[in-house]
């Protein structure tokens, strides 16, 4: 598909029609934002579980590896959630630009996004890499598995600043309402990921045999490879969006409409983290061993085929609400986001009865451990339970932050996870010195309160007059 094709199916989508739209047209739309979103999060989970696969079957210290692994996940997943500080402010500024047509303020939102990106991406890998020690230290991991993990993140830091710009510049390109050009990027790296993960870990290809260390390489110099690809993807111009080197100084006005929007949603993405963090750090505790740490993790892999879907659909949701209030048109970003949960919740349900009557089959697919398997089936049965209200944190906050409503986002967001999930896990480990079982029942009831929380922001109406 040429440039000019592509801008005309999927940057200016109807959503600036003043036509009442039908259900079949916006399901239509729905699927066309979220399916790319939902190849990309599918390889996503093909590679978190082939990292998990090959850190289970390595044939020393397996499940020390597979702790590791799922530990650095946590990082990993820091550092998608401190750039979208910019990420979000980028991807609701400019899907209000493009519904408004202003191609000029899209392109300046994407200059200074990408320019903050890179120097948040420095700063933010230099703190890991000079802080590696006591990162690892709090992580409360037990025997084999912090020498491990330590050297993951040593090498992990040198692609930050890579891995910021392409979080970022896949932002850009989402809120212009191009979804197929972030995702088949990214479906490239995550290939790439896998390949140097098996070859490198096995000695496959030629390529030499590091074992762990392999896992670690093949995620570097993927998330390498995807940093200077949607560079390059941005400069020659995707979705009506295009980085012009002149855009890159400060502007100072636009980088304070970016940041008003996307501070927020960095300081709740933070707080978050370090609570999420800290519930890691209680998990990690109890088991010298590494079986209930290796458990949670495999089971977080395996439920990801679930939520993974809701964030696709949730990024739908969030550049049609963007579009629509750009458009002055409320009532369809309502009906959008309605929409969306309809799908997304769907999905989500039908994927906790997987989980539940299938639990097992799905463990025993990525450890060979018979505690390991026994234990992850019964978090899936948990969590089964729970989808329904998980897709609903997760589709209307999306469709909350592509309103520019990330205030409010932050606050309920803060106030499930501190108040529910971090106070609950704490109270079931140290004072009733509970089992992993008992941890995923509070994860799964903060979940569900956070669905609700979120339900009643939307429905509250207030997101319909924030200024961006």
């Amino acid at each position: 598909m040429d440039r000019a094709s592509l801008e005309t199916s999927s940057t200016f989508l109807p959503a600036c029609s003043p036509a009442v739209e039908s259900n079949r047209d916006l399901l239509r739309q729905v699927l066309l934002l979220s399916m790319p979103v939902l190849a990309e999060h599918a390889f996503h989970i093909i590679v978190g579980l082939t990292d998990t696969y090959m850190a289970n079957h390595l044939p020393k210290n397996a499940p020390a590896a597979a702790s590791a692994v799922g530990t650095i996940s946590y990082f990993l997943w820091f550092i998608g959630l401190i750039i979208s500080s910019i990420g979000t402010g980028a991807t609701a500024l400019i899907a209000r630009a493009k519904g408004a047509r202003h191609r000029s303020l899209a392109n300046s939102v994407c200059g200074q996004a990408i320019s903050a990106a890179v120097l948040l991406g420095i700063t933010v890998g230099f703190a890991m890499y000079c802080s590696n020690g006591l990162l690892i230290a709090l992580t409360g991991l037990e025997g084999d598995a912090p020498s491990l993990a330590a050297d993951y993140l040593h090498m992990l830091c040198w692609s930050v600043p890579f891995s910021t710009l392409m979080f970022v510049a896949n932002s850009c390109l989402r809120g212009a309402g191009d979804t197929l050009t972030p995702a088949l990027s990214m479906i490239f790296v995550d290939l790439v990921n896998i390949f140097f993960t098996y070859s490198l870990t096995r000695g496959a290809f030629g390529l030499p045999e590091m074992g762990f260390n392999g896992i670690a390489v093949g995620t570097v110099i993927a998330y390498i490879a995807g940093g200077i690809l949607l560079f390059v993807v941005l400069l020659a111009g995707r979705g009506g969006v295009r980085l012009h080197l002149h855009r890159l100084p400060p502007h100072w006005i636009t980088l304070k409409r970016l940041f008003r929007i996307g501070i927020p949603s960095g300081v709740e993405s933070l707080l978050v983290w370090i609570a999420q963090f800290a519930v890691l750090h209680e998990i990690n505790r109890l088991d010298v061993t590494n079986i209930i740490p290796t458990a949670h993790s495999n089971a977080i892999r395996i439920e990801a085929l679930s939520y993974m879907a809701g964030f696709a659909v949730a990024t739908a949701a969030a550049t049609m609400v963007g579009q629509s209030l750009g458009a002055k048109n409320p009532r369809r970003a309502s009906r959008c986001a309605y929409l969306c949960y309809a799908v997304g919740g769907g999905f989500m349900t039908l994927c906790g009865f997987l989980f539940m009557f299938l639990g097992p089959l799905m463990a025993r697919g990525i450890s060979p451990n018979p505690q390991i398997i026994h234990l992850t089936a019964r978090c899936l049965f948990i969590t089964g339970f729970v989808q329904v209200g998980f897709a609903a944190a997760i589709i209307f906050s999306g469709a909350l932050r592509g309103a520019g409503d990330t205030l409010a986002v932050m606050v309920l967001n803060l106030f499930s996870i501190f108040f529910i999930r971090f106070l609950g896990v704490l109270f079931v480990t140290r004072y009733l010195h509970a089992s992993l079982t008992a941890i995923w029942v509070v994860l799964c009831i903060e979940l569900f309160c956070r669905g609700l929380l979120m339900y009643a922001r939307f429905l509250q109406g207030t997101w319909r007059h924030i200024p961006v």
